[in-house]
């Protein structure tokens, strides 16, 4: 019993990896709920495209033809998903500043309660 070769556009190919990307599933998982015929086909397509986790857009990069036939309706909704995810990055940056600030601290009391350095020094080492 013989399979015959399914061949995929590049567009479905970019899809599936940017997919695999995003599941954090194994290769093999990944085939088999896909029902792609082996790890080797992903392998092939991940190096043909040199692809790595964090080149994948989470969308897909097309542009859609008909902007101007896009009603006001839709443009007010995106613009307000847009600022809804500023909002939520802002969020992440500033808990990321604080996190970072907290790390200074906790690693300046401990140098001063310690009395040694814990700070990795610029500059070459000095004999």
């Amino acid at each position: 019993m013989s399979r015959s070769q399914k061949y995929y556009s590049e567009d479905e190919k970019l899809s599936f990896l940017r997919e695999y990307h995003l599941s954090g599933m194994s290769k093999s998982s990944f085939c088999r709920a896909h029902g792609l015929c082996g790890n080797a086909l992903l392998n092939k397509w991940l190096k043909k495209y040199g692809i790595e986790k964090g080149m994948l857009s989470l969308q897909s990069e097309r542009v859609n033809d008909d902007m101007a036939n896009r009603s006001k309706d839709s443009y007010k909704e995106e613009n307000a998903q847009l600022r809804k995810r500023i909002r939520e990055l802002e969020k992440a940056l500033e808990f990321s500043r604080l996190e970072t600030l907290s790390r200074d601290v906790m690693i300046d009391k401990a140098e001063e309660y310690f009395d040694i350095p814990i700070r990795k020094k610029s500059g070459a080492r000095q004999p």
